[in-house]
């Protein structure tokens, strides 16, 4: 593959996920949270919004609840 056809796929890469991640920061973290909650949340959607707005996001135990909720200590 090529250098510039290797470059062109990052930038198609990035578009498609900022197309991905657009609706995520149209909600208000109250949505957010709603949303997460109800699994309509994809991991990558989770974890940029953990990156972005790390204070935003429930933790349990000190982990983020998205990540928390799959554990066994949670989970019991």
């Amino acid at each position: 593959m090529s250098q510039s056809l290797l470059i062109g796929q990052i930038f198609q890469d990035l578009d498609a996920r900022g197309a991905r991640l657009r609706t995520l920061w149209q909600m208000t973290a109250a949505q957010r949270i709603a949303a997460m909650r109800r699994g309509e949340l994809t991991l990558e959607q989770c974890a940029a919004w953990a990156a972005r707005y790390p204070g935003q996001v429930p933790l349990i135990n000190g982990e983020f609840e998205y990540i928390a909720v799959l554990t066994p200590e949670v989970c019991e």
